[in-house]
């Protein structure tokens, strides 16, 4: 049956949505590889596949202006003397806690789970009129694993929403991010959960005077396309194990993630871009991943957003993922070469 959205469009919400998908997707990216499919990494997207995590993890999307910091700038602010402004979200068996209101400015949301498979937090404004329904029937289009579905979904997205991060955590894997928060109202959901009977979302009210005090990164991660080669990610500066690191999404029309993912010694590029080839498109995993880790990063972004985001990485070698979907064609954006090795010190 056709029901009338919110905003007054027309929405098919008889046929069988991608929830299963998301889901396989996301749980996908908690992990290890096709294994652990904790791995995720949003590349499990999302309960949908976003963020790669859960199912959900990630499309295009480049809803209201939500200011960011100006990339390029730290995101320490002028009025340092009042301290750390945050934000407390916690998830448990029960659900999460989340604040019902909070100030303007440089925000810093210290998040935690102690249930495995939930508390993969992401922050989103969205567009004056676009229900929670209407935003996550786009969402499991745009993150979800048939590819035929995903530039509508992406496009849908991109106008109804504006992504502005989260993390990808674990049980006893807590993580932080700084976001700039502008006047009026927002919403913090678990991706985890999109497509659960009970899905778990907080709205929060944004108001009051402005407090700019965030996290200040050791390195710079900004993903792009470079003409004639493809989507990329650029790494600049040094990063540090369990140090904060600011994630730019360049992509026009794209959202994105970013995530780190332990590989072993010796892995080389090559072998990263032949386990890429190796997956289908229906979200799973197949064996012989590089990977010996849970995922750990940024939820996905909108195009032109910025976050800075810690998590407890350790040293050595990392793959630097993205389980979001080209908002073109559907395909991985691994496939396209939209990954690197870094070596945290």
């Amino acid at each position: 049956m056709n029901e009338k959205t919110a905003n007054g469009r027309t929405a098919d919400r008889t046929r069988p949505g991608p929830g299963g998908r998301l889901i396989r997707g996301l749980r996908g990216r908690t992990a290890r590889g096709p294994g652990g499919r904790t791995a995720l990494g949003l590349g499990g997207r999302v309960a949908l596949g976003l963020g790669g995590a859960v199912v959900l993890l990630l499309a295009g999307v480049q809803g209201p202006a939500v200011a960011a910091p100006p990339v390029g700038s730290s995101p320490v602010a002028a009025s340092a003397a009042e301290g750390s402004h945050t934000v407390e979200l916690r998830s448990t068996a029960e659900g999460f806690t989340a604040p019902a209101t909070t100030r303007p400015g440089l925000t810093t949301f210290n998040a935690s789970t102690t249930q495995q498979g939930k508390g993969w937090i992401g922050l989103v404004r969205l567009t004056p009129g676009v229900s929670w329904d209407d935003f996550t029937h786009d969402l499991f289009r745009a993150l979800g694993n048939t590819p035929a579905e995903v530039p509508q979904g992406a496009k849908d997205l991109n106008r109804d929403a504006t992504l502005l991060g989260g993390l990808v955590i674990h049980d006893g894997q807590p993580g932080s991010f700084t976001q700039r928060l502008s006047p009026g109202t927002y919403l913090l959901f678990d991706y985890l959960a999109v497509a659960d009977a009970q899905p778990r979302y907080r709205w929060l009210t944004v108001s009051g005077s402005t407090v700019d005090q965030g996290l200040t990164p050791t390195a710079t991660v900004v993903s792009k396309n470079v003409p004639g080669t493809g989507p990329r990610f650029e790494v600049q500066g040094k990063v540090r194990a369990g140090q904060p690191v600011r994630f730019v999404n360049r992509i026009p029309g794209q959202v994105n993630e970013f995530l780190f993912v332990r590989i072993a010694e010796g892995t080389t590029e090559a072998d990263l871009k032949a386990y890429f080839d190796s997956m289908p498109d229906d979200g799973s995993f197949p064996p012989g991943s590089p990977f010996t880790s849970v995922s750990l990063g940024s939820l996905p972004l909108s195009t032109d957003r910025s976050t800075v985001v810690k998590v407890p990485t350790g040293t050595g070698p990392y793959a630097l993922i993205t389980w979001n979907k080209d908002a073109t064609d559907g395909i991985k954006l691994v496939k396209k070469g939209l990954f690197t090795i870094v070596d945290v010190d």
